[in-house]
């Protein structure tokens, strides 16, 4: 008996020899998958199960922390991490061997041989599908985990472009106050100066109302501003992950943007780097593997197995051998006779790869039809932002300079002098207006280009708010 044992062994671990092993690409994207831990403040805990570790603000966060902590915070993106971990454990699933079979028999009646009596029979049998098959399942396993490391990036760049855009426009909501505020001073002191003027008779009581119903406008105009900071700030909040209600201080810097953009080499960028379209990649060779995988059904499969019958030693007589266990392998071989099922195998395969292919040029023309769009905004926001502050305001302020010694010596209206107010605060927060744009498109070109293509490091401070 000790020595049957020791042939079962011995065929069991022949068989486990077979299994597959884990390639250098599963090894790199497991690399991969460690440092993003890292990134988003992922540790192993108790049995191997990963724990978020969570992370504060600061008291005046900039853009930079936010998305720190957004990647740490959000939920949607740590469900994109595990989904990611999940696909990539079925990698090991797919190169392990099928379950090994334990067969045991009684003979309730013992079959009388020469050597003695047989009792009972022990078989052990391991399948061994077709080499190919194996490869096969693995390396689409692996295919489809790199599929989900690629999802799991493009919805990183997505949740980074909703909180720049989110911050950007907070930092609007912001400067149009800062603005706002100005003009109300501004308006303040011209109402002073008509009340004195008022009360010496040098004004008519219209031109007084006409000053406060402006002010009064701003005013409202503020006030409906400084009602919106709570509904700005809980967009920001759900970006980072953190219960709405939070209050969240003004933004207090806004990155320049880079100095110069070539709209060619961002191209080359996404075409190369964007991880919706390494996505589509690896869908490709993913429905690869699935070829290979369907070819590989025309192999049979084997089982390999080793069978012991234990036998008692006869009493009547000492034959040779008396009560010799006897060992026997045993080879099993697949059929793979049912030809329709397996061409069909094989036409299903061919078509899923085909449309990924499809997939991929579609995404590709799509994604660079989005680039050229977004270039075209932030070179006009761009643009734009100069304009008014180069050209424009320069001009409006020397006008409202000019209404404003024109109306104090009586040689225009207040109209004129309202208006040219109006132009100027309008004009203000254009400039403001086009900053937000040329950055959030800038994040849009980040977002489809897979990279930071902020170069400058100066930043424009915003004052602080009253």
């Amino acid at each position: 008996m000790p020595k049957s044992c020791f042939a079962l062994f011995v065929i069991v671990t022949g068989c486990l020899l077979f299994a597959g092993c884990g390639s250098d690409l599963e090894r790199d994207a497991r690399h991969d998958m460690q440092a993003e831990a890292q990134v988003i403040n992922l540790q192993e805990g108790q049995f191997g199960k990963p724990v978020a570790i969570n992370i504060l603000l600061s008291d005046n966060p900039d853009l930079s922390e936010y998305l720190r902590y957004a990647a740490i915070h959000n939920h949607d993106l740590r469900a994109a991490f595990y989904e990611w971990q999940a696909a990539l454990e079925k990698v090991p699933q797919a190169q392990a061997l099928p379950d090994p079979k334990l067969s045991y028999t009684n003979y309730i009646e013992e079959v009388e041989t020469r050597v003695g009596p047989q009792k009972n029979r022990y078989m052990l049998m391991q399948m061994l599908p077709w080499p190919t098959k194996i490869t096969g399942k693995s390396d689409l396993a692996l295919r489809q985990a790199l599929v989900q490391q690629y999802v799991y990036e493009t919805k990183k760049l997505a949740l980074f472009y909703q909180v720049k855009k989110a911050y950007y426009e907070y930092y609007y909501l912001h400067k149009s106050i800062q603005v706002i505020n100005e003009n109300i001073q501004l308006l303040q002191s011209i109402d002073e100066s008509l009340q004195t003027k008022y009360k010496t008779g040098s004004v008519d009581n219209h031109t007084l109302l006409q000053t406060q119903v402006e002010l009064g406008k701003l005013e409202d105009h503020r006030e409906s501003l400084q009602a919106l900071q709570a509904v700005m700030a809980s967009r920001l909040n759900a970006a980072l992950g953190r219960s709405v209600g939070l209050p969240l201080p003004w933004p207090v810097v806004i990155e320049k943007a880079p100095r110069s953009l070539v709209e060619e080499e961002i191209l080359a960028s996404l075409l190369q780097d964007n991880p919706g379209l390494q996505a589509a990649r690896e869908k490709i060779h993913a429905a690869d593997a699935g070829v290979s995988l369907a070819h590989a059904e025309y192999f049979p499969d084997f089982g390999l197995g080793a069978s012991v019958i234990e036998t008692d030693r006869r009493t009547d007589m000492d034959p040779n051998d008396n009560g010799k266990d006897p060992v026997m392998l045993t080879l099993e071989l697949s059929l793979p006779l049912w030809w329709n099922k397996y061409n069909a195998g094989m036409r299903e395969a061919e078509a899923r790869r085909n449309a990924a292919r499809e997939e991929l040029e579609a995404k590709t023309l799509m994604l660079s039809s989005d680039l050229q769009l977004a270039f075209y905004n932030y070179q006009d926001a761009n643009r734009r932002q100069k304009f008014f502050q180069d050209t424009l305001i320069p001009k409006a302020e020397q006008a409202l300079a000019s209404a404003q010694t024109a109306f104090a010596t009586g040689e225009t209206s207040f109209t004129d002098l309202i208006n040219a107010e109006r132009n100027l605060l309008e004009l203000r927060l254009m400039v403001e207006r086009a900053l937000v744009d040329n950055r959030i498109h800038l994040a849009e070109l980040e977002k489809l280009a897979g990279r930071n293509l902020r170069l400058a490091a100066d930043t424009d401070v915003a004052t602080e708010s009253d």
